[in-house]
């Protein structure tokens, strides 16, 4: 049965290899590569592969509806289900996606086929007569989108096939699970070959015309593997609470000169340090430009490490991030059926202005909450409180004095939470829009430099405590100037007394990526490496505490009584889970079922994920 369903599948997704006609696993595959042999050929080739990268789900609600909320930082918006809530909603309440989650598959494939196109391409230009310089440049872009597209597929999944060439007969169509650290290794090795090929970012900007078109420097390449080494080395620093048995798989970096924790945030900190002193980028000095989206130089920023271009004229047609995000009439306009499904969590944005000296409500309603704070980043990103609606009208939304009442979906939409608004530009209107998606800014390198730093200190005011303040406060100092006259009172500099010992700073770090880059899709992955004792104590204990506050004053409805808002947050008895024997099943989405079904290599009887099925630790349906 599983080989009639692949000749099927063969049949509908891939008719352009003859020898795929016969069989073909459901994600490793492609259309057919247009002529390599002239520079424009290699051009609208790299250019492909970019735009399959993009449709992985970053501007989609495989990312934005459907990873964000597992992060426990941002919530669905979809008020109707909160009541009566969907398995596919619910799954993000255990931080994961569930083997059949309707999204899961559609990000994976696309990855897969980015793969494949980047495959494809580096063995074209084997053959191809164009310039070897110009080949080496094209091969280093190819190397680079390759070892990204791995880079997401094996934090969402851990073991993953690893497809490194194009298939030349049925029997190396299909390929078992990886483990995760040999999947690490290939992702540093194609990054150290990107770095060295790809072109400098004035040659970039020569070839494509502007830091706008979505292609990247060779330093792009640096700055993501410190984000990658980064990452490696918070999975080695909780070894025996992450998503794998520790006396059952030892993970071995050695391959790529890391054989502890320490080693992979030197080498951390050596890339974003190179970055932030030799590369091409600078930070933008006020940060409403990031998202303003008026001017031509806003598309031209310096800080732009890599984005994916949102205009019309890419034909992205799968894009709803602004208007999945944005309330119904924002700005004055048109209806979006499915606005704000996307939001701010409400615990959140509670932390944020608490951790500013935010001021709370003075109504029956939100006396307990928190309404601002004088970080100017939380405006830019969040509207709150209330926006400008259908003809040019104020309508409040969270948290301003309304009580919210059980049932009520459009109370639920504009009261039960605050929208994010960062992605909105003029030319909004029910459509695209002309706004781009930070994948990677300067910002983050700096954040990144911070993590590694904090990291390797042993204490507080040694070298590397200092140096990841320092960091840090150059961030804090660029939001406190991004107003108009005098400059705001928070975000305050840092001080090496406001933290008792390297756990604190790291967690101030964390806290500060949340508030520097909310809802450009990293929530999802920060809290998921840091670990099951982490993500428990940081993420679900207190937010459990918060659900239990009474936010507003407490209700009687007929024979029902209402505590607050939880009882229409999560449910009236939600919690989430403390023990983190049963957080750490969610440090992983489980495989998709499709490519159990179609994949021969993957047996779905067995539970040994060297062979290619889900782990026991790991909650899958």
């Amino acid at each position: 049965m599983k080989k009639v369903l692949t000749y099927i599948f063969a049949a509908l997704l891939l008719p352009s290899c003859s020898f795929l006609e016969e069989k073909v696993t459901t994600s490793y595959g492609g259309s057919v590569m247009n002529a390599a042999d002239t520079e424009a050929a290699l051009e609208a080739n790299i250019l492909g592969c970019h735009r399959q990268f993009a449709s992985s789900g970053f501007k989609t609600g495989a990312f934005c509806e459907w990873l964000a909320p597992a992060s426990g930082i941002v919530h669905w918006g979809n008020a109707s289900a909160l009541a009566n809530p969907l398995e596919r909603w619910t799954c993000a309440l255990k931080f994961t996606r569930f083997s059949k989650h309707p999204e899961a598959y559609e990000s994976f494939t696309s990855f897969y086929r980015a793969v494949y196109r980047c495959n494809s391409l580096l063995s074209a230009l084997e053959g191809s007569p164009v310039d070897e310089a110009y080949k080496s440049e094209i091969e280093g872009e190819a190397l680079f989108l390759r070892a990204m597209s791995y880079f997401y597929l094996v934090r969402l999944y851990g073991d993953v096939s690893l497809n490194l060439e194009v298939p030349t007969d049925t029997e190396n169509i299909y390929s078992e699970r990886a483990d995760f650290w040999k999947v690490y290794c290939q992702i540093i090795e194609d990054l150290d070959r990107a770095a060295q090929k790809m072109r400098s970012y004035d040659r970039m900007i020569a070839v494509t015309g502007g830091n706008s078109s979505g292609r990247v420097c060779n330093y792009a390449a640096v700055a993501c593997r410190s984000l990658v080494y980064l990452t490696i080395g918070t999975l080695l620093a909780h070894p025996d609470d992450n998503f794998w048995l520790s006396e059952q798989r030892s993970p071995d970096f050695s391959e790529i000169g890391i054989t502890s924790a320490e080693d992979a945030f030197n080498k951390a900190l050596a890339d974003a340090e190179d970055v932030i002193e030799n590369g091409p980028f600078e930070l933008c000095p006020d940060y409403r430009q990031l998202f303003r989206w008026t001017e031509p130089q806003d598309w031209q920023l310096k800080e732009r490490i890599w984005v994916m271009p949102r205009s019309p004229e890419s034909d992205d047609s799968g894009s709803a991030l602004t208007m999945w995000a944005l309330p119904n009439y924002y700005m004055g306009t048109s209806a979006v059926p499915n606005f704000g499904r996307c939001r701010p969590d409400r615990w959140f944005f509670q932390k944020w202005c608490e951790t500013y000296r935010g001021s709370k409500g003075k109504g029956t309603n939100n006396k307990n909450t928190y309404v601002s704070c004088s970080d100017p980043r939380l405006n830019v990103n969040i509207a709150h409180g209330s926006y400008i609606g259908k003809d040019g009208k104020p309508f409040n939304c969270y948290p301003t004095d309304n009580r919210i009442f059980p049932g009520d979906e459009n109370m639920m939409k504009y009261y039960g939470f605050p929208y994010f608004k960062k992605y909105y530009d003029p030319s909004y209107d029910n459509s695209l829009g002309n706004a781009d998606f930070y994948v990677m800014r300067l910002a983050e390198v700096y954040l990144i430099a911070a993590e590694a730093a904090a990291n390797l200190s042993s204490g507080p005011s040694d070298l590397f405590s200092d140096k990841a303040i320092s960091y840090v406060n150059q961030i804090l100092e660029r939001a406190r100037n991004s107003t108009d006259g005098a400059p705001a009172t928070e975000p305050r500099a840092w001080d090496s007394s406001d933290f008792p010992d390297r756990n604190a700073l790291i967690d101030r770090i964390f806290w500060e990526r949340c508030f520097e880059m909310p809802f450009e899709h990293h929530e999802y992955f920060d809290t998921h490496r840091m670990g099951a004792k982490w993500l428990a104590e940081t993420i679900a204990k207190p937010k459990n505490l918060f659900l239990y506050e009474a936010e507003q004053e407490d209700f009687t409805i007929g024979d029902k009584s209402y505590n607050g808002y939880r009882t229409i947050y999560y449910g009236a008895d939600f919690r989430y889970d403390e023990d983190w024997n049963l957080v750490r099943k969610g440090l992983i989405s489980a495989y998709p079922y499709n490519e159990l079904v179609y994949n021969t290599k993957l047996d779905v009887a067995l539970q040994d994920p060297n062979k290619g099925q889900n782990p026991d630790p790991v909650y899958w349906r």
